[in-house]
C-alpha cells in the first residue's frame, strides 16, 4: 500500500510472491480439513444416468473439500485477474491510453488468493470508491485534474483490509438487500 502511494509502482516480488503465499497457504488450509468439512454436493434427488442398455443411478457427484477449497481459490485468482484486464482492455479501447498498470491486476489477485472471489470484487468495489471520492476532493481542492493518475493499488489495499475484516458481514448484507 505505502509503495504504491509512494512510488505508483507494485513490483511482481510483491504481487505475485503475495499470490503465491496466499495459495500455499489455502493448501495447508485444505490440509488440515476435518471429514466432510467444506465439502461441495451437487445432488439431484434421483440422478438418471441412461443410455440403451444402461442402468439408472441415484447418487451425488460431489467434490470432496480440499478439492473444492483449492480449485475455487485458484478460480479466484484467475477470474479476478481476469475481471481486472478485461476492464483494462476496454478503457485502453476506448480511451487509447493506459488507465491502470498491471500491478493493480496482480494485487487483486494476490487479495483473491487470501480471500476468495467474493471479497476480492468487495475490494474492488470499495478501493473504486475510495478513489473516486479521493480523486474528487482533488479536483475539488484544484490539486489534480481530470487526467490525473492515482495509486489505484494503495485504494485497493484499503478495500481488500475492510473486506478483510468485515467483507462477510457485508456481502451478507447486500444479498439480504436483494431479498
Amino acid at each position: 500500500m505505502v509503495m504504491d502511494w509512494q512510488t505508483m509502482k507494485l513490483p511482481d516480488a510483491f504481487t505475485l510472491t503475495g499470490v503465491g503465499i496466499g495459495l500455499l497457504l489455502v493448501c495447508t488450509q485444505a490440509i488440515f480439513l476435518g471429514p466432510n468439512e467444506d465439502q461441495v454436493r451437487l445432488t439431484k434427488h434421483s440422478l438418471h444416468l441412461t443410455s440403451p442398455g444402461g442402468v439408472t443411478d441415484n447418487g451425488n457427484v460431489f467434490l470432496t473439500g480440499p478439492e473444492s477449497l483449492i480449485f475455487g481459490r485458484v478460480a479466484a485468482v484467475c477470474g479476478a485477474a481476469l475481471l481486472l484486464l478485461l476492464i483494462r482492455w476496454v478503457y485502453m479501447a476506448v480511451r487509447h491510453r493506459e488507465g491502470m498498470g498491471m500491478g493493480d491486476v496482480k494485487l487483486l489477485a494476490m487479495i483473491a488468493a487470501f480471500l476468495g472471489f467474493w471479497p476480492a470484487i468487495l475490494s474492488l468495489f470499495l478501493g473504486s470508491l475510495c478513489a473516486s471520492v479521493y480523486g474528487v476532493f482533488l479536483l475539488v481542492r484544484g490539486r489534480a485534474i481530470a487526467t490525473s493518475k492515482l495509486p489505484f493499488g494503495s485504494f485497493l489495499c484499503a478495500g481488500g483490509l475492510i473486506a478483510a475484516l468485515y467483507g462477510n458481514r457485508l456481502i451478507d448484507m447486500y444479498i439480504a438487500l436483494l431479498r
